[in-house]
């Protein structure tokens, strides 16, 4: 009796931490980006996309983790010595879901 309750929380525990911690991680971080666009950017960016909308889009594509290590590397990327350009960002085409 103790195993399978064991095992049914376990289940359990993945099902919450899939369905319900990491899209409201997801949603923070992407509201939080927003809040920055609206409120603090300069929108002085050599690169299309800026470089929060690049971060932005690659948290919704890949993921928090791999999308924050993304945006890290485009601001890394991003000084006043650059050219520029149009950067997309790395699409999942299997897994691209838009948050509203």
């Amino acid at each position: 009796m103790k195993l399978r309750l064991r095992s049914l929380l376990e289940i359990n525990g993945r099902f919450l931490r899939k369905t319900v911690f990491r899209p409201y991680l997801k949603g923070f971080c992407i509201r939080a980006i927003c809040f920055y666009q609206k409120y603090l950017s300069g929108h002085r960016c050599p690169y299309v996309p800026s470089c929060s909308e690049y971060t932005k889009r690659c948290i919704n594509n890949l993921g928090v983790g791999a999308g924050i290590l993304f945006g890290m590397w485009r601001i890394l990327r991003c000084n006043p010595f650059t050219k520029g350009g149009i950067d997309p960002a790395p699409e999942n085409f299997f897994k691209a879901r838009w948050l509203r």
